[in-house]
């Protein structure tokens, strides 16, 4: 904000910040959503239980690795540049 052109909420990592934040979120969800089906289906015993943890964990580990986080845009990129 150097000559207080630039909104209160510009910012060069807001777009990144948002991304984490809802990838986590997201794993968290699935996390939740699949021992709550557990529970509802009534799963008891151990191995089980393993292969639920397994479905809970898992993919969300997969999908983290392969989930990039947003292009730079120009202006950024312009920015990065003149530091």
């Amino acid at each position: 904000m150097q000559f207080g052109t630039a909104g209160p909420v510009a910012g060069g990592y807001t777009r990144l910040m948002y991304s984490q934040t809802a990838k986590t979120l997201l794993f968290i969800a699935w996390s939740i959503a699949v021992f709550l089906a557990a529970i509802a289906i009534g799963i008891t015993s151990i191995a089980n239980w393993v292969i639920v943890a397994f479905v809970a964990i898992v993919p969300p580990l997969v999908v983290r690795s392969f989930w990039r986080a947003p292009e730079q845009t120009i202006s950024e990129s312009i920015n990065e540049a003149r530091r």
